[in-house]
């Protein structure tokens, strides 16, 4: 073989170990990046466990605990302050409309056989329509039921809760205690509650509903 057949021959095995030891480089550099990331990596990784155990996250503080807290401060001062001016200004209407349903209901339902006539006739100026109507057609039948067989009746209202109040428009729930004597018969008692509706008309409180409940 001649020597330019030799040299052609000896040049790819050049090439191939000058192609080996560029991949041995790419490789040892690529291990020596590889190791002097990890360190990095590691501590970047570390650095939230040692806040989360020996540190504060005061932005977390604030977002999770205090903002909510102070959230909750300023709404109970809110509901607070609607308590004071709205509830307790309400007492003296509630009051109020809690005694004209319970002293009507009384007077609507007492009477005595001699003076059942006027009584009855009396307890329509605490009513207005459409109760107004219903009871003074109620009346027609009981007032001489009463002066007849000596019917008399005692109410009373051991207790009276207002379900709403607003300004000419309240309901209030009674409940009633009533004892009903026929002549020398022994009296009979019967509890019942009823649903008092009152309308305010001029500045007075009147009677438009009385529904048994």
């Amino acid at each position: 073989m001649s020597k330019h057949g030799m040299d052609e021959a000896e040049e790819p095995a050049e090439a191939v170990e000058a192609e080996r030891e560029s991949t041995d480089l790419e490789s040892t550099e690529l291990e020596q990046d590889e190791a002097e990331s990890e360190p990095a990596a590691n501590v970047v990784a570390a650095q939230p466990e040692k806040r989360s155990s020996g540190g504060v996250d005061w932005v977390r503080v604030a977002a999770y605990r205090v903002l909510p807290a102070l959230a909750l401060v300023l709404a109970a001062a809110a509901g607070g302050l609607w308590y004071l001016t709205a509830r307790h200004g309400n007492e003296a209407d509630q009051a109020t409309v809690i005694k004209v349903a319970s002293d009507g209901t009384v007077a609507l339902l007492s009477y005595e056989p001699d003076t059942v006539r006027q009584q009855l006739t009396d307890a329509r100026k605490l009513l207005t329509t459409p109760f107004l109507d219903e009871y003074t057609t109620l009346t027609r039948s009981v007032i001489p039921g009463a002066e007849q067989r000596h019917i008399a009746a005692a109410t009373s209202v051991p207790a009276a809760a207002a379900v709403s109040v607003e300004e000419n428009h309240a309901v209030v729930l009674v409940f009633v205690n009533q004892t009903v004597r026929v002549g020398d018969q022994p009296p009979t008692s019967t509890p019942t509650s009823a649903r008092v509706t009152l309308e305010r008309l001029g500045g007075q409180w009147l009677i438009a509903k009385f529904e048994p409940v």
